[in-house]
C-alpha cells in the first residue's frame, strides 16, 4: 500500500491553496523536525527559509555516507521525505523558521520544534520526538513519574512566543514524545494561543497522567485533539488518552509499525484499521498492567538506576553507547557491582516487577558456600538488568 513517500509523488504537486492541510501532511511535518536543522533554519524573530534553500543546503554540508545521519533509531528514509519535498509543489515553498534544539543534561531533557509558515497565514508547529540523546531516553522514561517534565513546559512555551494575528489558524504536531509535547503544549499555552489551534495531532505520541486528560484545559480541547496510532501500537499506549483515537494501518508489524514511514495513504488520509490488533490489545492491557503494578516511587528507582549504569560509560547517545561494544558492557557490569547490595536487590527486582509482572528477587541454592552465593547472585542481577539493556530490550 502506498506510503508518505508515495502520497509526496501523487499528491506533491497539488498546492495547499488546492488541496488544504490534511492529517497525512501533519505527519509529515513532524517526522521532518527529526532532521538537524542547527544552522541552517533560524531561531525566532528571524527570517526563515524555504523547505527547497533548507534542503539544499543540508545536503551540501552532511555527510551522505554515513549510516545513521539521525541517530541510531531515526529511519534515515526521513532524508529521503525531506529530499523529495524540497521538489513538490505542496511543499517546497514554504518557510521553516523558529528552529530551537535544546539538549540539557543539568535539566534532564531533550527538546527541539520547527515552524512551518504555510500561504494565509497558516503556522503548523512541529515538536520532535525521541532522538539519539541518552538525556532525552531518560526524560521519556520520566514522563511515568512526573505529571509534567521540562519539555512540556518549553513546548507551551515555544507556542507562547509565537507571532500570531487575529487571522492566525495555528496547527501542531508530532511524533512519538513529539506528539505529547504538541498537544501538551496546545493545552497549556496561553488562551489567545489555544483559541488559535486549529488541530493538535499526537502521531503514535504517549499519553498523559489521568489528571491532565480530565483536566478543564483538556477537556476544552479535546474536540480539536488528534490520537493516531498504529494497529500494533505501543508507544502510543503508554499512560492515558481521552477516549475518541483514530486506528491506522501500517505495512510493518509490531513495533517497527512505530515508523511513521510504514503507515498507510489513502488520498490525503491515512487507511483506517477497524480496531487495535491483538498485539495492539495486549500491549494496552499487559504493558498498562506491569506499568501500574509499580508505584511512581519504585518506577523512579528503577529509572535512576538503570540511567546511572548507561551514563557511567560516557556515552551521550544511543550510537555512541553502541560503538562502546563490551567494553561499554563492562563498565556498566562494572558500576552495577559496585552498587550498594540493597540497590542491586532493587533493581533485579523492579525490572523482573516490569517485564514480568511481578518482581522475583534472585534466590540462592540452599547447601551452596557463602562467596558462590554470593558469586551467583552478582551474577543474576547483572543478567536480569544489565543484559536486556544492551540487547536494547529498553524501548520508547
Amino acid at each position: 500500500m502506498p506510503n508518505l513517500l508515495d502520497y509526496l509523488e501523487w499528491r506533491g504537486d497539488l498546492t495547499l491553496a488546492e488541496s488544504p492541510l490534511n492529517e497525512v501532511d501533519n505527519l509529515i511535518f513532524s517526522l521532518l523536525s527529526y532532521v538537524d536543522l542547527e544552522n541552517i533554519v533560524p531561531g525566532h524573530g528571524k527570517r526563515g527559509v524555504t523547505v527547497r534553500e533548507a534542503a539544499a543546503e543540508y545536503f551540501f554540508t552532511h555527510d551522505g555516507k554515513d549510516p545513521h545521519p539521525l541517530g541510531l533509531i531515526i529511519p534515515v528514509d526521513i532524508l529521503t521525505l525531506f529530499r523529495r519535498m524540497a521538489h513538490t509543489r505542496r511543499f517546497r515553498d514554504l518557510i521553516l523558521e523558529g528552529y530551537v534544539n535544546e539538549i540539557s543534561e543539568s535539566r534532564e531533557t531533550q527538546f527541539s520544534a520547527v515552524t512551518v509558515r504555510m500561504p494565509d497565514d497558516r503556522l503548523f508547529v512541529a515538536f520532535r520526538g525521541t532522538d539519539d540523546t541518552v538525556v532525552g531516553w531518560k526524560e521519556d522514561f520520566r514522563l511515568s513519574v512526573l505529571d509534567e517534565v521540562p519539555a512540556q513546559t518549553m513546548a507551551a512555551d515555544y507556542l507562547n512566543r509565537l507571532d500570531l494575528t487575529p487571522e492566525t489558524k495555528l496547527f501542531v504536531g508530532g511524533h512519538s514524545k513529539g506528539g505529547n509535547l504538541a498537544v501538551w503544549g496546545a493545552v497549556h499555552a496561553e488562551e489567545r494561543v489555544r483559541e488559535r489551534v486549529q488541530a493538535a495531532w499526537s502521531n503514535d505520541g504517549p499519553g498523559f497522567s489521568e489528571g491532565t486528560v480530565t483536566s478543564e484545559a483538556y477537556q476544552a480541547l479535546a474536540p480539536r485533539i488528534r490520537i493516531l496510532f498504529p494497529e500494533d501500537s505501543l508507544v502510543g499506549l503508554l499512560l492515558e488518552h481521552d477516549k475518541g483515537y483514530t486506528v491506522i494501518k501500517s505495512n510493518r508489524k509490531g513495533l517497527l509499525q512505530h515508523d511513521g514511514l510504514s503507515w498507510e495513504v489513502l488520498g490525503g488520509s491515512f487507511l483506517r484499521a477497524e480496531a487495535l490488533s491483538p498485539i495492539g490489545i495486549r500491549n494496552d492491557t499487559v504493558v498498562r498492567e506491569r506499568i501500574d503494578s509499580m508505584t511512581r516511587e519504585e518506577r523512579r528507582e528503577l529509572i535512576g538506576i538503570m540511567f546511572s549504569l548507561i551514563e557511567s560509560t560516557g556515552s551521550k547517545t544511543l550510537t555512541e553507547l553502541r560503538g562502546e561494544g563490551m567494553r561499554g558492557a563492562l563498565t556498566m557490569m562494572k558500576s552495577f557491582r559496585e552498587l550498594p547490595p540493597e540497590r542491586q536487590d532493587t533493581a533485579a527486582y523492579l525490572w523482573d516487577k516490569l517485564v514480568k509482572g511481578k518482581g522475583q528477587t534472585p534466590v540462592r541454592k540452599s547447601g551452596e558456600p557463602r562467596a558462590v552465593k554470593t558469586q551467583r547472585r552478582r551474577k543474576a542481577k547483572i543478567r536480569v538488568v544489565i543484559f536486556p539493556c544492551l540487547k536494547g530490550g529498553v524501548r520508547f
